[in-house]
């Protein structure tokens, strides 16, 4: 598998941009920030949607408390809380894939 680190991804951008490294982790650290900033600062029961990148999202889904009463899952308590979650659209993966594949679509 392919892992491709932060300090990776920085020197890449970097490099294509023609700018310091050091400029580069700030804006992405900032970027982080204000990701941070935005999923946590409005109400819980409230969706939020960031388009953090073409064809990349990050969503955050309110889930109500629940209390479980079947199965193995018998009297379990569920909090309210959030999910957290990145997103590629369909139109993103098909041009992976395309790029990948070399097909025609």
């Amino acid at each position: 598998m392919l892992n491709v680190t932060q300090d990776a991804l920085i020197d890449q951008i970097a490099a294509r941009e023609d700018i310091d490294a050091v400029t580069v982790h700030r804006v992405l650290e900032s970027a982080g920030a204000v990701v941070f900033d935005c999923l946590s600062s409005v109400a819980p029961s409230e969706d939020i949607s960031i388009k953090l990148l073409n064809g990349i999202s990050i969503k955050r889904k309110y889930v109500k408390e629940k209390k479980y009463s079947k199965g193995m899952f018998r009297n379990i308590d569920s909090p309210e809380h959030v999910n957290v979650k990145a997103y590629s659209s369909k139109y993103y993966n098909s041009q992976v894939n395309q790029r990948l594949f070399d097909k025609q679509q």
